[in-house]
């Protein structure tokens, strides 16, 4: 789990996603501690640490957050372990946001609403996001989120130095319907089940 920042106005929806994908091999809490809650700054640190415990990882930045559903954007941040698959799911368009918590196969909606700012990710990566959106007074546009993930990237390993930033400008006629019908055809897609009713 890394960083996706979302953000819905009345009249646009942006979302951005950093690209970072850390597997670790094996049981490693030691090394994942350290790391999600920012004592390992960058890449050469993580490798020094990982090989000082003789840790097990492979880290890649080729892993998409975000991404278009037609009209809509999502993003998405996992936690996959041998034992459990969980994600953090949001869909968003201009005016709307559905937010759902996916574990195993099972589906359950987090929250639902009109406008905000979201922040998925790891304690100290939303620590980051949070302090540069209070420094802003909450006014959080499409450059502060570049700016979040700029700094993200600047001070953990758990960030990639690239980030994707998508920005949707599209009105729906009812755009919480289009998010709920978009979910619905994920359970279906992916054969997850949804336990609370839409």
């Amino acid at each position: 789990m890394s960083l996706v920042v979302a953000l819905t106005k009345s009249k646009e929806a942006v979302i951005g996603g950093d690209r970072r994908s850390i597997t670790f091999l094996g049981s490693w809490p030691e090394l994942e501690e350290e790391l999600y809650c920012g004592r390992i700054s960058d890449d050469e640190a993580l490798l020094a640490k990982a090989m000082e415990i003789g840790a097990i990882l492979q880290v890649t930045d080729g892993r998409d957050k975000v991404w278009r559903r037609g009209d809509l954007l999502v993003g998405e941040v996992t936690e996959i372990t041998p034992q459990l698959e969980r994600r953090r799911r949001i869909y968003l368009a201009p005016g709307s946001q559905l937010q759902v918590d996916i574990t195993g196969k099972e589906v359950r909606i987090r929250d639902r609403g009109a406008m905000g700012c979201i922040i998925y990710g790891n304690r100290f990566t939303q620590q980051i996001a949070v302090s540069i959106v209070v420094q802003a007074d909450g006014r959080v546009d499409e450059a502060l989120i570049r700016k979040i993930f700029q700094e993200a990237a600047e001070r953990t390993a758990s960030v990639s130095q690239e980030h994707v930033i998508l920005k949707s400008e599209r009105m729906l006629s009812n755009p919480q319907k289009a998010l709920e019908k978009a979910l619905e055809e994920d359970c279906q897609e992916n054969g997850w089940k949804l336990c609370d009713p839409l």
